[in-house]
């Protein structure tokens, strides 16, 4: 198999389009398609197809593409390291991370990566969604709480709590609850649970254990930046983590509640694929976060 070839086709997968992957490859769009014929002919099967406006994966292709793509990346990494150059990432780094968190704290940071490595580009997605990292071809997610999967590497950045908070006007208006059970009395906005699409249970501790609280509110929203907003426009009572809060808790745009029956911390972690071969891309990124390499 022409493996320049099959690097070929995996762009044009990732990029649904000869025209991008020739650009990223800076080879002309001709040579992209004769690349891939010539593929398709030592392969014996049909891997794209095409129409006037768009190109997509056949079955074949999606296998082929689905199969390939992790073990060309991993040798792209080997020649990387045979070469020397493992010291500079480059290309492209897709990473996820938790709307709020990415806004407030990783956006800083990927501008310092940017700056000192200018061969490499970044592609940042900012979401509350559980993205696959495999499946959907990331590098790398920072994703708070506990990662099961072993297909994954989990390095902690920190750990994290959720607090309560409310405005003063709301406060003034409603008065303050003093125990997680005196929550059925208040106007509690939620984000919603990914799987159920319902507000999820806000959890504290009594007496040493862990118990879970079903909140009612007239809101539920998809992210924690929403939350937040809502909050501060006095609409009720969220729960949220202590990033998001800190300086509206410093000049009292919202206040704490609850403090005593706060659940146990949380931990941040970046993760991503396992591999034989670390990717530099992702030994900067380990580094930018503070993490021992």
């Amino acid at each position: 198999m022409d493996l320049n070839a099959l690097k070929i086709f995996i762009k044009v997968g990732e990029t649904q389009s000869f025209t991008k992957a020739a650009q990223a490859l800076g080879l002309t769009q001709s040579g992209v398609s004769r690349a891939i014929t010539r593929l398709e002919l030592d392969l014996r099967v049909t891997l794209l197809n095409r129409n006037t406006h768009s190109v997509s994966l056949t079955t074949d292709g999606v296998f082929l593409y689905e199969s390939s793509r992790s073990l060309m990346h991993e040798m792209d990494e080997v020649g990387h390291s045979i070469t020397g150059r493992t010291v500079f990432p480059e290309g492209e780094l897709k990473i996820t991370t938790p709307s709020a968190y990415g806004r407030l704290v990783i956006i800083p940071i990927l501008k310092e990566i940017l700056d000192r490595y200018p061969a490499l580009t970044i592609d940042a997605v900012m979401t509350d969604r559980l993205v696959d990292l495999v499946e959907e071809g990331f590098d790398a997610a920072i994703r708070i709480g506990s990662v099961q999967d072993s297909r994954l590497i989990a390095r902690t950045i920190k750990h994290l709590r959720f607090v309560t908070v409310a405005s003063p006007e709301y406060l003034n208006s409603h008065g303050i609850p003093k125990k997680p059970a005196e929550l059925v009395q208040h106007n509690c906005l939620a984000v919603k649970a990914q799987k159920t699409g319902r507000s999820t249970k806000w959890f504290y501790y009594i007496a040493g254990e862990q118990q879970a609280f079903d909140i009612k509110g007239n809101l539920v929203v998809d992210t924690a930046d929403v939350l937040l907003e809502a909050a501060l426009s006095g609409m009720g009572v969220v729960q949220i983590m202590d990033f998001a809060v800190g300086k509206y808790l410093e000049n009292g745009k919202l206040v704490e509640l609850l403090q005593e029956y706060s659940e146990a911390s949380i931990p941040l972690s970046l993760i991503y694929a396992k591999s034989r071969h670390r990717s530099p891309k992702i030994s900067t990124l380990l580094a930018a976060l503070g993490i021992n390499t």
